[in-house]
């Protein structure tokens, strides 16, 4: 019986799935011009369909294709072209250098302009202003000079002035320096052991050498100027595609006579629809009636077998008169 019932609701989903009807998808271009606005005029017919291009967009990209709405049929009758002028606002930063020969801020800031007034490549004219936040300083190049680096030294109470008792070189501040010069003073000296005097003497040494310094050049600044330019001149073109609607005349249906009890067409698929599930229904209830209807009848004439069996049985214990003879 489960069976059956399983059977019968697979036909009836079957039938209306096949009944429904399919609708037709509606796909968009998503590369097509969209317009800016549509003026729609149902006394005369008329729709209007406004598109802003710039400059360089070719109008023959415009959709002219015809379509119906509300039973009419539109046909594109004419493009209106308009120049719409305005301005244009663009933000602009330029980057201004210049030279100094220190990295004081004063003397930068007496280099740099606090405004300017800038004209872009494509006409774009305005006002900058200096952005302080963007200075920046660096050194522009390196030099080194060579000066020379002397040094003095003092050699007392010598023997004789005699040169190869003095140093040849000295470290003055991490340099070598050489000798370049001696300059001998003589002191007459009492001698404790001698009754005679000798002379002692003072060497004073001069040093040299010499030293590289480097230092800087001088200083490169870089600075920018920030501000809105404008351009005043043609910035869409706008078009107005117009199309004009004739009423589509509906014709009736011809439909031919079908027989009873068939009935074809669109919205009679809707009505039939019920009375199949309705029949199938009732189909089925039926069906389940005459099984257990079957059943019981199947049921009731098992126990009346049983119960006359049961009365042979007593019979054939034997009872009053029974027996092979009185």
């Amino acid at each position: 019986m489960k069976r059956t019932l399983t059977a019968l609701i697979a036909a009836v989903l079957l039938i209306a799935a096949l009944a429904l009807p399919v609708a037709a998808a509606d796909w968009s271009d998503p590369d097509a011009l969209l317009p800016v606005d549509i003026i729609l005029n149902q006394e005369a017919l008329e729709i209007r369909k406004v598109y802003d291009l710039s400059p360089t967009t070719d109008p023959s990209t415009l959709p002219r294709e015809s379509f119906d709405r509300d039973g009419c049929r539109y046909e594109c009758s004419d493009i209106l072209r308009e120049v719409v002028i305005g301005s244009e606002t663009q933000k602009v930063t330029q980057t201004e250098t210049v030279e100094s020969d220190n990295k004081n801020m004063e003397t930068i800031l007496g280099l740099l302009p606090q405004e300017k007034v800038v004209t872009t490549e494509d006409g774009f004219e305005g006002t900058l202003y200096l952005n302080l936040d963007s200075i920046h300083t660096e050194p522009s190049g390196y030099g080194s000079k060579t000066s020379p680096v002397t040094a003095t030294r003092r050699y007392p109470n010598l023997a004789s002035a005699d040169t190869n008792h003095l140093p040849k070189t000295i470290t003055e501040g991490g340099r070598t320096l050489n000798l370049q010069g001696v300059e001998w003073q003589t002191d007459n000296t009492y001698n404790a052991n001698d009754y005679e005097i000798g002379d002692r003497f003072t060497a004073i040494c001069t040093y040299g050498g010499s030293k590289t310094v480097s230092y800087v050049k001088g200083y490169t600044t870089t600075a920018d100027y920030v501000g809105d330019a404008y351009r005043t001149g043609v910035t869409v073109i706008r078009y107005t595609v117009i199309f004009t609607g004739t009423p589509v005349p509906t014709a009736e249906p011809n439909i031919p006579p079908e027989p009873d009890g068939e009935k074809q067409g669109g919205s009679e698929t809707w009505i039939l629809i019920p009375a199949v599930l309705a029949a199938l229904c009732v189909g089925a209830g039926g069906a389940y009636y005459w099984t257990k209807r079957k059943e019981r009848l199947s049921y009731e004439e098992t126990v009346h077998n049983s119960g006359d069996d049961a009365d042979d049985g007593a019979d054939d214990g034997g009872g009053p008169g029974s027996g092979t003879g009185v």
